[in-house]
């Protein structure tokens, strides 16, 4: 099997926060049309990062200052392979322009759909809707449904927008109240909610997807309508053989854990974040660092190609202390 073409491609936004997309010629031999993400080929002896700077200059004329990684994406076309790596240009000199006769525009992030991405670029996409944390509910079994109710609330107003709703130890209709306070809640703040395991409680309370445990995963799941426009698919993976499992699957991104000792899986071996990172390469979609993590974890997690990190006590706020009953 020939080696994967390594490619950096770069997300620069103007001053409105839309997003650079540049046309391929149509006399390219790839996919000829299409709109991409501006960047090209590592060269022999390049880094990723010196890669990025020379394509910018040569196709846009513009020099990066500041880039961060955003995502990587081993991906198999019928005829090659190719490795996408993704940076977000945070700053940069000089002024945007065509120096390769290519088509520029600048998209808001709603509206990609209307343009023919290449396949490898969609989960990039998906990097860009999602954010940088994901908070994991504690165990709503301990929580009454007013307490939950307060300390979500709390948790919301510090700046979380993705929620995973979770019990090991309520039923099925024991849960439908919490889920119902989350959907009101989050509602508010523009933020998502998922259900952690049942399919049932994300189509009956309207929340935005599901969360499949690593469980489900490897028993296979018929794919499941998604009810409305942007809701998620997620799962939970703990290996390798998890992972690859899920490029077989219909998620939009995963949890991979423990990179660090948790009090709640004590005897959980961490793969610390070496491997997470060599992990991370062998997945098309966003992953999140789970185990031990929280908002200072976040510069290391992204900085080993995670799109942030999924955390319970590092991300919930207990506001137990009002409306006890």
């Amino acid at each position: 099997m020939n080696k994967p073409i390594h490619v950096v491609a770069a997300v620069i936004r103007n001053g409105y926060g839309q997003i650079l997309l540049a046309q391929r010629s149509p006399n390219c031999p790839h996919l000829p049309g299409y709109w991409e993400f501006p960047g090209g080929k590592v060269e022999e002896g390049e880094t990723p990062k010196q890669a990025l700077v020379r394509e910018l200059q040569e196709e846009i004329g513009i020099t990066a200052t500041k880039v961060t990684p955003l995502i990587q994406v081993p991906y198999s076309y019928p005829e090659k392979q190719v490795f996408l790596d993704v940076w977000e240009v945070d700053q940069y000199m000089g002024e945007i322009k065509s120096l390769e006769g290519q088509d520029l525009v600048f998209v808001e992030l709603e509206e990609f759909e209307k343009y023919q991405l290449p396949p490898a670029d969609i989960p990039v996409v998906s990097a860009l809707r999602l954010p940088q944390t994901y908070l994991i509910t504690p165990e709503l079994a301990d929580l009454t449904v007013e307490q939950f109710k307060l300390s979500l609330e709390k948790t919301l107003q510090s700046g979380i927008t993705m929620v995973q709703l979770r019990s090991k130890v309520l039923s099925k209709d024991e849960l439908v109240p919490y889920a119902l306070q989350a959907k009101g809640i989050c509602g508010k703040y523009n933020a998502k909610v998922l259900i952690n395991e049942y399919v049932e409680i994300y189509q009956q309370c309207g929340l935005d997807g599901v969360h499949f445990t690593s469980s489900q995963i490897a028993a296979g799941i018929e794919p499941i309508k998604r009810e409305r426009k942007g809701d998620l698919m997620a799962a939970s993976c703990h290996s390798s053989d998890d992972l690859l499992l899920i490029e077989e699957s219909d998620v939009d991104f995963v949890l991979l854990s423990p990179v660090k000792h948790t009090k709640t899986h004590p005897g959980a071996v961490p793969v610390g974040w070496d491997v997470f990172s060599n992990l991370v390469k062998q997945v098309s979609v966003p992953v999140y660092a789970l185990g031990g993590l929280g908002h200072s974890d976040l510069y290391m997690a992204v900085g080993h190609g995670a799109q942030g990190v999924a955390a319970i006590r590092g991300l919930w706020i207990d506001d137990c202390s009002k409306g006890k009953e």
